[in-house]
């Protein structure tokens, strides 16, 4: 859908392509942000490609821009990661999309699709968070589950005996 709107636009700001790479603890959460500023009108694609993330995990995302004029407002069309789409509000002076607790196997990949009206003197912007948490559970949740299923064994037999 996003591609075919911005098929029927003439004019094309610049697109961008940027590498972020995600800080804490490799082992548990990660997170950042990230963001461009766009100083030509027109139809935009912007990538984000974030690293590390092989592997599957929880994702949490946002996306917010304010532009209180034409020349500083852009309108989102769409954005997603790995083709989750996020949920976007509609277009005006403040938009804003996110996503939430989506699990996604990695690498990931934000793909944001938008229009500005900036025109070369002045300038629009966008910014957005990201944090992900590994999907698969830790050893300590496995070994809570193995002794759940133990006690409840040990109660059907307790059951059974009487």
């Amino acid at each position: 859908m996003a591609a075919a709107l911005l098929a029927s636009s003439g004019a094309f700001a610049e697109d961008t392509v940027q590498n972020v790479n995600l800080g804490g603890d490799a082992g548990d959460i990660l997170s950042a942000h990230f963001g461009v500023t766009h100083t030509q009108p027109g139809d935009f694609v912007d990538t984000y490609n974030f690293s590390p993330t092989n592997g599957s995990w929880f994702v949490d995302s946002s996306l917010v821009t304010i532009g209180w004029y034409n020349a500083t407002n852009i309108d989102f069309y769409a954005a997603e990661i790995n083709g989750h789409a996020m949920t976007m509000t509609p277009n005006g002076t403040f938009e804003y999309g996110w996503l939430i607790n989506e699990p996604i196997m990695g690498p990931l990949v934000l793909t944001v699709y938008g229009s500005t009206m900036s025109d070369g003197l002045a300038s629009a912007s966008y910014a957005g968070t990201i944090n992900i948490a590994p999907a698969i559970p830790e050893p300590s949740t496995y070994g809570m589950l193995l002794g759940g299923m133990g006690v409840l064994a040990w109660l059907a037999r307790r059951r059974q005996a009487v």
